[in-house]
């Protein structure tokens, strides 16, 4: 397994490690977003920093969206943060971003530091998340 699943106090934190599959991107969803703790969190901090490289499709990306548009039924009021510093492993979170099949806030970070920061925001909960745009830099 390409990945760790760590539950926190308001969230998740997902660390994925080496080569990583679309299958085991989308077991390591599926995994968070069927697990009972699921409708009480308010972030999923997805750490790609020791990813090597992941192997998808445009189509399966589109899959994993609408994944968690059907998850936002159950508990709306997530975040998602996706930290690479690679470019190719950026380009998956990018793709994410674009497939448009949920309304999570999603942006991309450089680093973990930043992703905490921004998913430990206090914001109130609400029943439609509003999109914010992808960190460009």
């Amino acid at each position: 397994m390409a990945y760790d699943i760590s539950w926190e106090k308001k969230g998740v934190y997902r660390r994925y490690s080496g080569f990583i599959s679309s299958e085991e991107l989308a077991e390591s969803i599926l995994a968070v977003e069927h697990d009972v703790r699921f409708d009480t969190i308010r972030y999923v901090i997805n750490d790609f920093i020791a990813c090597e490289r992941i192997a998808y499709s445009p189509q399966k990306i589109m899959e994993i969206s609408a994944i968690d548009g059907a998850a936002e039924q159950s508990n709306p009021n997530i975040r998602i943060a996706i930290v690479a510093d690679k470019p190719d492993v950026r380009a998956v979170g990018e793709a994410y971003v674009a497939a448009g099949m949920n309304t999570f806030p999603t942006q991309l970070f450089w680093t973990v530091a930043e992703a905490r920061a921004w998913t430990n925001e206090d914001v109130a909960p609400t029943f439609i998340a509003p999109r914010l745009p992808a960190r460009n830099r």
